[in-house]
């Protein structure tokens, strides 16, 4: 392949639409397809010129990580900046929105706007766990969040899952509920400690 021609990746594609090069949006057509070759332009489009999300759209992405937020209260971690814009575009129907740390630097989010309301909470709280593994690795510490109080040692993360038609917190080892997302009671945590904290089961 010649080297005037795009390689796939996001950022040779993003070079590309920035560019504005007739003869490199061609070779991109070529390449990946006119469908696929608009889509990442409209993507390039984005990331210089975020969207703004729609009523309806900021509603169900504030509604999916309320509980995820709360979790990450819960347990000392500090609250990331979300902010209600679209960075990229997907071929199915989403809602996608834009996870900040200070400094500036972040990452999008996504959830699928034709899964049911708990669906889209796990769904977004994969990408949370993600955004709190970096910020525990930077902080010197263990990056599995949130933590297995089954299994201390060597630690592993909770699994989101649906469960009896909620978000839920499960141990990939036993397979239990531990805590239902939104309702995290870390050891020390305000939760805990309150007359209503909740243990998790045995």
């Amino acid at each position: 392949m010649s080297s005037d021609r795009p390689v796939r990746n996001g950022s040779s594609f993003s070079f590309v639409f920035a560019s504005g090069d007739p003869a490199a949006l061609a070779a991109l057509r070529e390449e990946i397809g006119q469908e696929a070759s608009e889509r990442w332009q409209r993507g390039g489009e984005l990331q210089r010129n975020p969207r703004l999300l729609t009523g309806v759209k900021r509603a169900v992405l504030r509604r999916a990580a309320a509980p995820l937020l709360a979790d990450l209260a819960a347990s000392g971690m500090s609250l990331p900046d979300i902010r209600e814009e679209a960075h990229e575009e997907r071929e199915a129907p989403s809602v996608c929105g834009w996870i900040q740390r200070p400094g500036g630097t972040g990452e999008g989010i996504c959830v699928l706007l034709d899964s049911p309301a708990a669906e889209q909470v796990a769904q977004l709280a994969e990408q949370f766990q993600d955004w709190a593994a970096d910020r525990l690795h930077d902080a010197g510490r263990p990056p599995e969040w949130p933590a297995c109080p089954q299994h201390p040692s060597p630690p592993h993360r909770l699994e989101p899952q649906v469960r009896d038609g909620r978000a839920a917190w499960v141990c990939q080892e036993s397979g239990q509920v531990i805590w239902p997302v939104g309702e995290l009671a870390m050891p020390g945590s305000a939760r805990r400690r309150g007359k209503r904290a909740r243990r998790p089961p045995h």
